[in-house]
């Protein structure tokens, strides 16, 4: 890594079987394209019975009639929850507090939701932060469970009285509120500031917060090795994604949860389930959803959270 500025810290007390990268595709039937086994996707649960298996069924007709629930998010409330405590300007965790989608499926088609189905809205403006649309009984159900870190906002519909509308069940918006516990990229060979004015930190070593463009000048900050000018090139050469790729979760500041919040208010993060809570969803047959393993650093962890690790990795039953 002495190649490279800015990477990620891969020291520490290490493990990988204990937390999962958890990804909704938007497209069941190419999950696996979309998160390939190469870049340590592990598990890919695909919509049973799948688009195609509906349309090759016996009755053609009646097939093409039916399909998974097709929305979009029209108008969204969101709100700040957590901010850094180094720097209250980092927000380091946001949330829906109200959402409504329109139905996209055609009149004429039957909408299959199942009991444990998992929908991901496609996102028109003013909204650009992804959401998971499940079923009554599902937050039922996993209220039930004992798994923590979930909350869900009832989602409104637009055009109640359409047709589709009437048939649907209440839907609620599935959201992890664990709090972040992300471990920082780290900086080396040069200090955690704008390289041109100076402006401090570079990356907020609290909430893991950078500024690829500098707030102060407004230079781009950092790069990567190939588009990097030389010498004469100030800004800092950040490491190959690759690198990057795979997070690391400090256990020293995991609040206990199942359902662990992703990295502030990127509309790009994911968010991260407990292994208990993978075999949960597995158990039920939630559909689709794909996890990977993540780095869970153990070090400096207290008691508690020692304690609350050990609860994690006891199966629950479905």
């Amino acid at each position: 890594m002495h190649d490279y500025h800015i990477y990620q810290d891969d020291s520490g007390t290490l493990r990988t079987d204990l937390f999962y990268e958890f990804s909704i595709p938007l497209d069941s039937d190419i999950a696996d394209l979309d998160h390939p086994k190469a870049d340590g996707w592990e598990y890919i649960s695909k919509r049973s019975p799948t688009e195609l298996e509906l349309a090759e069924a016996a009755d053609v007709a009646e097939a093409m009639e039916r399909a998974w629930l097709e929305a979009g998010i029209t108008k969204a409330k969101r709100v700040k929850l957590e901010r850094c405590p180094a720097d209250p300007s980092h927000v380091t965790q946001s949330g829906f507090a109200s959402l409504e989608v329109e139905v996209w499926n055609s009149a004429d088609q039957k909408i299959l939701l199942s009991e444990f189905n998992l929908t991901k809205p496609w996102y028109e403006m003013p909204c650009e932060v992804d959401a998971l649309l499940v079923p009554q009984t599902f937050m039922e159900r996993i209220k039930q469970s004992g798994l923590t870190g979930a909350v869900f906002v009832p989602v409104s519909i637009k055009d109640p009285e359409g047709p589709l509308e009437k048939t649907l069940p209440p839907l609620f918006d599935f959201q992890f509120r664990g709090k972040s516990c992300l471990r920082p990229s780290r900086v080396q060979g040069a200090e955690n500031a704008c390289p041109f004015c100076g402006h401090k930190p570079l990356i907020c070593q609290s909430c893991g917060h950078g500024n690829s463009i500098c707030p102060a000048c407004e230079k781009s900050t950092w790069t990567i090795k190939e588009k990097h000018g030389g010498p004469a090139d100030q800004q800092l050469i950040v490491s190959p994604l690759s690198q990057r790729e795979i997070p690391v979760l400090e256990g020293s500041r995991w609040d206990g949860s199942d359902f662990v919040y992703g990295a502030g208010d990127d509309p790009m993060a994911t968010n991260f389930i407990s292994k208990r809570a993978l075999d949960w969803l597995l158990q039920v047959h939630a559909t689709p959803f794909c996890a990977r393993p993540v780095k869970f650093c153990i070090d400096g962890m207290s008691d508690q959270q020692q304690k609350q690790l050990a609860e994690i990795q006891k199966s629950i039953p479905s």
